[in-house]
């Protein structure tokens, strides 16, 4: 009966160790990259799900309303998320947040009207 080769990585392989490092360094971060979105998925969605229902938003415009805030108000996605989120039940939006929100929902209205206008529904 012949014996049967098991496959594995040589210790003296052709790969320098150096790379060997780097790459499970660079996996290791992609999987804290990957749990950190996975935890701050949900947040993000009810966001967007709020500003959907108080705003008529699309879920594409709702999100670049999200990223707008974000990036103008120096926040991260995921506290605008939160923030937002929290507004349900009553709390208060901090004023840079609520100032920049009002604008980028403004913005973006503005552009799907534009665009309504542009390719009028047929009847």
């Amino acid at each position: 009966m012949p014996e049967l080769e098991l496959f594995a990585p040589s210790v003296n392989s052709d790969r320098p160790a150096h790379r060997d490092t780097h790459d499970t360094e660079a996996l290791r971060t992609e999987v804290v990259q990957l749990k950190r979105a996975m935890q701050t998925r949900p947040v993000i969605d009810m966001a967007r799900g709020v500003l959907m229902a108080s705003f008529g938003l699309r879920p594409d415009d709702a999100w670049s309303v999200l990223v707008d805030v974000s990036q103008h108000t120096n926040t991260k996605l995921r506290q605008v998320a939160a923030e937002l989120v929290e507004t349900v039940g009553g709390e208060p939006l901090p004023e840079p947040l609520s100032t920049r929100l009002s604008t980028a929902v403004a913005d973006v209205s503005r552009a799907a009207d534009a665009d309504v206008s542009r390719f009028p529904r047929s009847a």
